[in-house]
């Protein structure tokens, strides 16, 4: 007995790694190397560029081979999976490429990704039993390991996991130091908080609301004075955290151009990409990619996508109720452990709330701090009553848990973009003209059909711009292409889902879709296909068509008969990379240009 409660927290976080581990590692070739995640092949191509500089003036110089060019994302995880691709085992699965080595390196970033939110469930557990308890500790590192979108990402290499990581590391730091009252051990807390925030920073420059639990850390390391809203009472504190906060900025920044040195030496490009990346997030710079959150509500939108899709819902109402719960706790107690997790957690929450850009990717750094505030807050709450804390408990976690498993189950099946492909290729003579979308991956890809490799050049492809503004020349060209056409073939809900909730922006090209599925320009669907998440023969799914103003009918009598359970919408960074719907409509009657062009104007 003694040895279970000294050790018992340990094997049950053990565990939970375990569990976690295999959610994360399974069907890491879920894309069989064709990188279908568009940051991934961003990545992968600066990689495959990136070479030691002949000389020590070519290292400093902007036109570098060190140089990624690119600062959309921070240059750590670029050079870190650059330096560690030597390493990577070899595999046979080359997708579309002429050897492994694009292929490769990415299955082993992914590996890495997994790696780390391993090591974010690790530390969720260290943060919530130091701040709070044991149990509180494992409760929240348990969800983190459930969660279906750190799942998902864990299964990309791109920035969010590692991002959390560091998050959660300089969140453990400036607890540590929070609470020393030795001045050396101070020091180590304090130096080692600027090294993580460095490093955060440098996976990705929105980690920078992590200043706010550093100088919080660093005010009651300080012993600084009481805090008080007054103009004297600030600037005694500010003087007194002054030199030990700038210490740790100073460190952070040190670490920051170490590890992202061409942020300075090629500052023009660094600070052009991330005013670009700040402007589209907030709506103030119009990308295609953003318009799918046209009209959508600030914070509703974030947590009820995250709650239904990323979490389950069990777990989401659990989280955000307990961190409502525990806001209102904080007010009557205002407690130091309580200040320091919500400074970061309000500070992140709104810095992203209220953007227009609501991917869910977004909330990732936030989600374990909200399980271990949650957990804490609930179990104030049912401190008296054990059984409901423990069938609460068993719920929330025994809900994610299945939907963890249901969510697993689509890196077990073969892609739908493969499926649709080797369609074309089986069922399209060579030479026919498809119709592709521009802003979406053209089907087919090549692909080995019948032991002959097969590409997309054995048809014509014409892309269509339909993110174009809507104009009497874009319908006139639109008309053309179609009475042209002999397949229309949609990759993903990417373009008429974003399309068909602008209806305002895009009065013609929603006509368009909305004539295209009724059947009313001469095609029919002939192939869709779907990788949905199911577990015990149940089966969940997302409906790439609610909402829209056109009937999917004909699509979905395309579908075997599985559906249990429909949920509706799901934000399309969720669903477009690993498990989208592809749609093929064939020409079953030709109409010509003017009668399409006709169709496509606005009803008298």
């Amino acid at each position: 007995m003694r040895f279970f409660n000294r050790f018992g927290a340990w094997l049950v976080l053990a565990l939970i790694l375990l569990l976690a581990a295999y959610f994360r590692w399974t069907g890491l070739a879920w894309d069989n190397g064709y990188l279908f995640h568009p940051d991934e092949r961003q990545i992968a191509l600066i990689i495959s560029k990136l070479q030691p500089p002949d000389t020590l003036a070519a290292f400093f110089s902007p036109d570098s081979s060190l140089n990624p060019k690119f600062f959309a994302y921070g240059s750590l995880p670029i050079y870190l999976l650059r330096a560690l691709i030597p390493f990577a085992p070899p595999t046979q699965i080359v997708g579309p490429w002429a050897d492994d080595q694009l292929a490769r390196g990415i299955l082993f970033g992914r590996w890495l990704s997994g790696l780390f939110d391993l090591g974010t469930i690790g530390l969720t557990f260290l943060l919530g039993r130091r701040a709070y308890s044991a149990r509180v500790g494992l409760f929240a590192a348990a969800c983190v390991a459930f969660t279906a979108l750190h799942i998902q990402l864990a299964h990309f290499y791109a920035v969010d996991t590692l991002l959390t990581f560091f998050v959660m590391a300089t969140l453990y730091a400036a607890f540590r130091l929070a609470e020393t009252e030795n001045a050396r051990d101070a020091r180590n807390w304090r130096a080692l908080c600027g090294i993580l925030f460095g490093l955060a920073l440098a996976v990705k420059i929105t980690a920078l609301p992590l200043l706010a639990p550093i100088f919080y850390a660093c005010y009651r390391a300080a012993r600084a004075p009481a805090w008080h809203f007054s103009r004297a009472r600030l600037g005694e504190i500010w003087r007194g955290v002054r030199r030990p906060f700038l210490q740790s900025v100073g460190i952070a920044l040190l670490v920051f151009l170490i590890t992202q040195p061409y942020a300075a030496l090629d500052w023009y490009a660094f600070g052009r990409d991330v005013l670009r990346e700040t402007l589209v997030a907030r709506g103030w710079l119009d990308y295609p990619y953003t318009r799918q959150f046209a009209g959508t509500l600030p914070i509703v939108y974030q947590v009820t996508q995250v709650s239904i899709w990323g979490m389950s819902l069990p777990l989401g109402l659990y989280a955000w109720g307990g961190a409502a719960l525990f806001v209102g706790q904080w007010r009557r107690t205002r407690a130091w452990r309580d200040t320091l997790l919500l400074s970061f957690a309000l500070a992140y929450f709104f810095a992203i709330a209220f953007q227009y850009a609501k991917y869910l990717r977004y909330l990732l750094p936030l989600l374990p701090v909200l399980y271990i505030i949650a957990a804490c807050a609930w179990a104030r709450v049912l401190s008296e009553r054990r059984a409901l804390a423990y069938a609460l408990g068993a719920v929330v976690l025994g809900s994610a848990f299945l939907y963890a498993g249901a969510f697993t189950q689509i890196y077990a099946r073969e892609h739908p973009w493969l499926i649709a492909s080797r369609w074309l290729y089986e069922n399209v003579p060579p030479g026919k003209t498809l119709l592709v979308e521009e802003w979406d991956d053209a089907l087919p890809v090549q692909l080995e059909v019948g032991g002959t490799k097969r590409f997309g050049s054995d048809y014509t492809q014409v892309a269509l711009a339909l993110y174009d503004e809507d104009s009497a020349a874009k319908g006139a060209t639109l008309a053309d292409a179609l009475a042209r056409a002999d397949f229309v073939v949609l990759a993903s809900s990417r373009a008429y889902g974003s399309i068909g909730r602008n209806r305002a922006r895009y009065p013609m090209s929603k006509r368009y879709y909305e004539k295209l599925f009724d059947g009313q320009l001469g095609f029919e669907p002939v192939m869709t296909a779907r990788r949905d998440l199911n577990l015990f023969g149940v089966t969940v799914c997302d409906d790439p068509l609610a909402g829209l103003p056109f009937d999917g009918a004909r699509v979905r009598a395309l579908l075997p008969n599985e559906c249990t359970w429909n949920w509706g919408y799901a934000d399309e960074s969720f669903s477009v990379y690993d498990h989208p719907q592809p749609i093929i409509f064939q020409k079953m009657r030709a109409l010509s240009a003017a009668e399409i062009e006709k169709q496509l104007q606005p009803p008298r």
